[in-house]
């Protein structure tokens, strides 16, 4: 996967469960948890072992830990989170902030006998003055009484100064005769109060599993024809997605079906990763990807600072905090928030990246000298600064992958303020971007050489390692013309990003510590390997300044080097895959790249616009290409179909086929300039149609815009 510090990484779930039922967990495998927050009904009301924490000083038999508070008063078992921590210097470092001190707040049972045939639940009533918001029930049984056999997950909500009624519905997870029970409370919280008032074994029927959201079906995944790409593997994309999806939600404070990486990262909600992971599955459902937009929003709502936390286990959730992870949050919340149909929907997602650029524009990240946003850990993905020591200074390193994500949150944000009717924030916000534009523009270009380095803001000086994030302005067209120019020979260096063979490499070739780092993940992959995600923000900016030719070249090696092969990374030399060989983003942006930039579909329901300019590769030259069934998040039976057969540059058919109620709209068919040269575009009885090429955020362009309809057939010639 990227980044996560992890021996850290790997271990992140099995340390942070440390059980060996929860590692299995970790692993993805042999799910053992359920939990709901409430008292569903059905439930026995005559518990078959019962301890009330209502008498003052006596705790039912439970055994507290001597570092724990254990205090039973006022009708509660009272027990506090505690740092372990020396010092505020432990507390700063980053490392802490992200994994805290790896401890878990547990509790242990009287001894018990009791069949686990007659109960089957664990009901709680507790008060949660913390920002954790879940817990496990773990067993012992008496035919294996010398460890914990089994763990399931119990969830609630944060910060609530009210009693809860929780249930954890162990069910048909747990035989035998229970021996003794053990609540656990994750080892990652830093602060905060938990009161019990009792805990009740009952009995009740099985919990019902919460609805999948269809993501892979053949109902929802479009049908393409493409050379070199089968059905089958397109297909398989889709079926990656559900295999990463995570249905028994909440799952650490998120309330909707999410997409976890895949692999050995388990049941676990990442910004990054399943942000990602929305950018393909909206292609299949619209209504999942709306609703994890709501989940962000519930999760971002449990910090006072407006941050999203780098992930579901983060140690200072709930709390200001230094650490968040490399915001491709933006962009994502941004393409949903114009597709959807709900307002209310597009205003919360707004506020969402309001709050979380206040926080990124704050002084806790942003630089006051030079106005760039700086990194720590996952902020940034660059090899440069993304550093294999176990900490790094905050408010130190200031990465160009994310002030250009920050900066395209800024104006996406302006985009979706003002016909929200926000027009005054939609100012400031294009205000910001602006602002960061220069500052990108001024600090980390590098005219001797004639590209963009991350820059040391304590230091005041370049890092002069040659990253691909160096392609990043060309976004939105941050970087101005004539260093565009000087860019693009950079790029198109074989012995540079190994271009024309593989996607870009993450770093230069011609950098010393470039490697193609194969197996598990272990952050080196930064240092060289092959990421979609980093290929896919590339293919984006080329687009932005109008080299569409090379946005499709790119576009096609990535789909062709992720095709039947959603690994985390490739190795430059052969294409193998390497590390999680089933991961979400590699899928999603996979699936991305053929909808959105091979055929280049763009759904604008803010603005009523269709818009279709297909981007063909060299190699797909005077072949037909076709996409059917897509589905356009208007209405349920709203269907795209699409046929492309590009002959030379700016000759091109182009069939466009839509079946359901057609929303009124417009529709706008491009194809990318041929230099200089006259194109002129005719419909299917040979008829001119009138031109246009003044197409918002495109250049170099030109095509029609017209009145939705059923069926359009045009010639480029």
């Amino acid at each position: 996967m990227k980044r996560r510090d992890f021996v850290a990484s790997l271990s992140f779930l099995t340390n942070y469960f440390a059980n060996p039922p929860l590692a299995a967990l970790a692993r993805g495998k042999n799910q053992t948890e359920v939990e709901s927050i409430g008292n569903p009904s059905g439930i026995s009301a005559d518990p078959r072992g019962c301890w009330r924490f209502d008498n003052w000083g006596d705790r039912q038999g439970w055994t507290i830990p001597p570092d724990l508070t254990g205090a039973v008063m006022g009708g509660g078992l009272w027990l506090t989170f505690k740092p372990a921590a020396a010092g505020p210097g432990e507390l700063e470092q980053m490392r802490f902030q992200i994994y805290g001190p790896r401890r878990h707040l547990e509790i242990e049972s009287p001894p018990l006998e009791i069949p686990a045939s007659q109960v089957k639940k664990v009901r709680i009533r507790i008060l949660n003055l913390s920002p954790v918001t879940y817990g496990f029930v773990d067993w012992r049984t008496t035919a294996d009484p010398d460890k914990y056999v089994g763990a399931v997950r119990f969830t609630f909500q944060p910060n609530v100064n009210e009693w809860q009624e929780v249930v954890c519905h162990i069910d048909a997870r747990w035989s035998g005769t229970i021996e003794q029970l053990k609540l656990r409370f994750p080892n990652a919280a830093m602060r905060g109060d938990i009161w019990i008032n009792s805990v009740e074994l009952v009995d009740g029927p099985p919990r019902l599993e919460p609805a999948r959201p269809d993501v892979c079906g053949d109902s929802v995944v479009p049908r393409i024809s493409l050379p070199g790409i089968s059905q089958d593997h397109f297909a398989d994309a889709f079926k990656v997605l559900d295999e990463c999806l995570i249905t028994n939600v909440p799952v650490f404070g998120f309330n909707y079906p999410v997409m976890g990486p895949g692999g050995a990262y388990g049941e676990c909600w990442w910004q990054l990763d399943s942000s990602l992971a929305v950018a393909g599955a909206k292609w299949a459902n619209p209504e999942f990807a709306e609703n994890v937009m709501r989940g962000f929003k519930g999760v971002q709502e449990i910090n006072p600072d407006g941050r999203i936390d780098l992930y579901g286990g983060s140690a200072i959730r709930g709390q200001i905090g230094d650490v968040s992870s490399l915001p491709r949050y933006f962009e994502v919340a941004y393409d949903v928030a114009r597709r959807t149909g709900t307002h209310a929907l597009r205003e919360e997602i707004y506020l969402t990246m309001k709050k979380y650029l206040g926080w990124w524009l704050s002084p806790v990240k942003r630089d006051p000298a030079t106005g760039l946003i700086t990194a720590t850990g996952e902020e940034t993905l660059s090899g440069a600064v993304m550093s294999m020591k176990p900490e790094q200074t905050p408010q130190t390193d200031a990465p160009m992958d994310l002030n250009v994500a920050v900066a395209l949150g800024c104006h996406h944000a302006s985009k979706l303020a003002a016909p929200l009717g926000k027009v005054e924030e939609a100012r400031e916000f294009n205000r910001r971007f602006q602002e960061l534009t220069h500052s990108i523009n001024a600090h980390l270009w590098n005219e001797k050489d004639g590209v963009y380095y991350n820059y040391n803001v304590r230091e005041r000086k370049q890092s002069s390692r040659l990253i691909c994030t160096t392609f990043d302005p060309l976004r939105l067209q941050i970087a101005p013309p004539a260093r565009v120019k000087r860019l693009l020979p950079k790029l198109l260096d074989p012995g540079l990003f190994n271009w024309g063979s593989l996607p870009v490499t993450t770093i230069a070739r011609t950098e010393p510590d470039y490697v193609e780092e194969k197996g598990p993940y272990n952050g080196r992959q930064w240092y060289g390997d092959v990421w979609a995600m980093r290929n896919l923000a590339i293919v984006a900016g080329l687009g932005d300044v109008g080299r569409h030719d090379l946005a499709a070249d790119l576009a096609w090696a990535t789909i062709q080097g992720f095709n039947a092969n959603y690994s985390e990374y490739l190795i430059p030399s052969t294409g193998e895959g390497g590390g999680a060989k089933r991961y979400a983003w590699s899928a999603s942006l996979y699936i991305q790249a053929i909808v959105e930039h091979l055929f280049g579909v763009d759904y604008d329901r803010m603005r009523g616009r269709l818009r279709i300019l297909p981007r063909v590769p060299r190699q797909l030259m005077g072949k037909e290409i076709a996409i059917s069934r897509l589905i356009v998040p208007h209405d349920d039976r709203l269907r795209l179909g699409l046929r492309v057969k590009q002959t030379a540059a700016g000759k091109a058919e182009i069939a466009v086929e839509i079946s359901g109620p057609l929303p009124k709209m417009e529709m706008e068919i491009f194809l990318p300039k041929d230099g200089t040269q006259l194109t002129q575009v005719m419909d299917g009885q040979g008829r001119k149609l009138p031109t246009v090429s003044d197409a918002e955020d495109l250049l170099n362009v030109v095509g029609v815009r017209i009145p939705i309809r059923k069926s359009v057939a045009l010639r480029f010639e």
